[in-house]
């Protein structure tokens, strides 16, 4: 398999979302041959370990490439010269919550550093999230992420009104019994009995210099509730992130990433 991705991989998108990042190719795995699929996951592991340690290329390609979900669908981020500087994996996995059908979502990504800031590949989760909730408008739909870095947390924090925990409201019992629940049903261990919401996921972050700086922001009550609740993030320990999908929280998500697109572009603010 060439550089280019594979003149066989479908491909369902693709067009221009950044000056460095020229285009992106949406591929969906289960319609590339496995071969195919072992070959793009070499490729897009190159990146994924210069980002993050702790994972080899066998339990990578499990976990992004064939996890156990309904589906998978996986959004590439390519230079001119094809190049895959990013990816970001969206997978759909269908649970029974309290005798009912739900929905669960679940994502990796990772992008080199020289190529952030613009929130790529959080605005790619948000529109597929969108999108599963319209193809599910009468069955309850939730984001299950369990976060490794303080960065990640901050974009969810950032965009959505509703994001379990909060450090500015206690969940409901309620709710977190529904992301106990959920998260047990995956394989990611609790790291302690004292707090099941903290996971052993084994992805430790590689912080560059601004990832260093945004841990250091006092300001940022968001990034010191993360750091507070999972201070092993370096050893891989990964804070549970539960988001209802519902139709007003991700309408307030991409309406507030659509107003900061629209101010980058203006000049009004830096991405």
């Amino acid at each position: 398999m060439s550089k280019r991705v594979g003149s066989k991989l479908r491909v369902e998108n693709q067009k221009e979302i950044a000056p460095k990042i020229v285009s992106t190719r949406v591929i969906v795995p289960e319609n590339i041959s496995a071969p195919e699929r072992v070959a793009l996951s070499r490729q897009i592991y190159e990146v994924h370990r210069k980002i993050f340690s702790g994972t080899s290329a066998e339990e990578f390609h499990l976990h992004v490439l064939e996890p156990a979900a309904e589906a998978t669908v996986i959004q590439l981020y390519l230079t001119s010269d094809c190049d895959i500087v990013g990816y970001c994996a969206f997978h759909r996995y269908w649970r029974r919550l309290k005798g009912r059908n739900v929905i669960v979502l679940r994502a990796e990504a990772a992008l080199m550093p020289q190529y952030r800031g613009r929130g790529t590949t959080f605005g790619f989760g948000m529109i597929r999230a969108f999108v599963e909730k319209l193809r599910h408008p009468f069955t309850p739909v939730y984001y299950l992420g369990t976060l490794v870095h303080a960065s990640s947390y901050h974009l969810f924090c950032k965009y959505f009104g509703q994001v379990f925990p909060s450090p500015d409201f206690e969940a409901p019992i309620e709710v977190q019994d529904q992301a106990r629940a959920l998260i047990d049903s995956f394989p990611d261990p609790a790291v302690t009995g004292a707090d099941p919401f903290i996971r052993e996921v084994g992805w430790v972050t590689i912080e560059t210099e601004q990832e260093r700086e945004l841990n250091k922001r006092g300001n940022q009550r968001d990034v010191q509730f993360y750091l507070e609740r999972n201070p092993g993030y370096l050893k891989g320990h990964g804070l549970v992130v539960f988001v209802p999908i519902t139709v007003v929280n991700i309408a307030v998500a991409l309406l507030s990433r659509l107003l900061e697109r629209a101010l980058i572009g203006l000049g009004l603010r830096q991405a």
